[in-house]
């Protein structure tokens, strides 16, 4: 299973980043003493520049970050309390490298900022962390390797990797390969007491998961409720799928002059329920891998589901070179896509790499063909993207 692990993780490299892994993997010394006391200070810087074949009708071409791999840096620790039991803490922020602003604006650390407790059994932390879809399906994610825009169109299954705050999270230790963890996340009512949500942040969420791996292969899944999903959490269907209406209502509004479109970008939806499961299997150099999810809205009087399956696989090329194809199926709103991503990761040491991608997204007629969220919905019902990149870890 390690080597299974090490394939999933070079095609998919945020899903286990120094981050991830501090809260989902336990200290070797739980499994034979008690663990040292210790801080780490890691980080990822990744920039590339991306064409696009049809950006609101035009072709175009821009430096940008953060797409194989968000740009972060942070810090974690563990401290021994004598007993078995551990103090752990993890702080990580994120930024654009392009300009070097905040990625979100006026909150330092808006991917992890966590303390806990942990024992051989698992550990317990509270703040904001990544959760649990992170931990257990995102590694299954295929074509997030091979292209970071391509990490599921519009992340509604949260499958790229996402904090959500104010959580108290259970992760458990590793049973014989099975690990499994709860997690909830308490409504903001800071600003409106009465009310669920306050003034951009959202309800209640809860959330629980569950991994196991055996050999060559393995699996996860997890599910996710997410009520009243607002600020951090909310959603624009418009930019994120190109659809023109939404649980029946606009995505956009139009300026009367000019006829520009202004995405409405935080949906006031009442719930967001989510459930996501993949698996891998390790067949030599080759790991096939397959991931779906479903995930039902509901709002202003409406439903809408969102379903999506996704198969392909890494091929361990040589040892600097590996190769990524994934291929993913999307029907939501009685519409559909179809998207092909594949990519090349040529290692120039085990810290640095380049990464060529490719993209290629077809929708139904009428849908505006969007790949990523760093360019504008395509003219049309396609979209291309083709990327250089470099990424550093430390």
């Amino acid at each position: 299973m390690k080597n299974l692990l090490s394939v999933i993780g070079s095609s998919c490299a945020f899903a286990f980043s120094p981050a991830v892994l501090a809260q989902t993997a336990m200290p070797e010394d739980d499994k034979k003493s008690t663990p040292k006391t210790s801080v780490v200070f890691y980080g990822v810087l990744d920039a590339g520049v991306t064409f696009v074949n049809n950006e609101a009708g035009q072709s175009n071409r821009k430096l940008d970050t953060g797409v194989m791999d968000p740009n972060h840096w942070g810090m974690k620790g563990v401290e021994a309390l004598g007993g078995g039991l551990r103090a752990v803490f993890q702080l990580e922020n994120s930024f654009n490298l392009d300009d070097g602003s905040l990625s979100s604006e006026g909150t330092l650390f808006d991917r992890i900022a966590m303390v806990g407790l942990g024992n051989r059994y698992g550990q317990v932390t509270l703040g904001t962390q990544l959760d649990l879809i992170n931990d257990y399906v995102t590694p299954f994610n295929i074509s997030a390797g091979a292209s970071g825009y391509a990490a599921h169109q519009g992340d509604f299954d949260r499958i790229a990797g996402n904090a959500i705050q104010r959580s108290i999270k259970f992760s458990s230790a590793d049973f014989d390969g099975l690990t499994f963890g709860a997690l909830y996340s308490f409504a903001d009512k800071s600003a409106h007491p009465d009310e669920d949500t306050a003034g951009g942040g959202s309800g209640k969420a809860w959330n629980i998961g569950a991994h196991y791996a055996n050999g060559p292969f393995a699996i996860g899944a997890s599910y996710m409720q997410l009520n009243k999903p607002r600020g951090t959490e909310a959603i624009g269907p418009y930019q994120s799928l190109g659809l023109s209406t939404f649980l029946g209502q606009a995505t956009f509004e139009i300026d009367p002059d000019t006829g520009e479109r202004t995405p409405i970008e935080n949906m006031a939806i009442d719930s967001q329920k989510i459930f996501a499961i993949g698996s891998a299997y390790e067949i030599g150099d080759f790991t096939a891998m397959i991931n779906f999810a479903d995930i039902r809205f509901k709002g202003y009087g409406n439903t809408e589901n969102l379903r999506l399956i996704e198969i392909g696989g890494h091929y361990h090329i040589s040892a600097v070179l590996d190769g990524t194809l994934g291929y993913q199926r999307m029907h939501v709103a009685g519409t559909k896509a179809n998207q092909v991503s594949v990519g090349l990761d040529y290692h120039l040491s085990k810290r640095s790499d380049i990464c060529v991608s490719a993209d290629y997204r077809r929708a139904s007629n009428g849908v505006a063909g969007v790949i990523g969220d760093s360019f504008e919905p395509s003219s049309n019902n396609a979209q291309a993207l083709l990327r250089v990149g470099m990424r550093h870890m430390f």
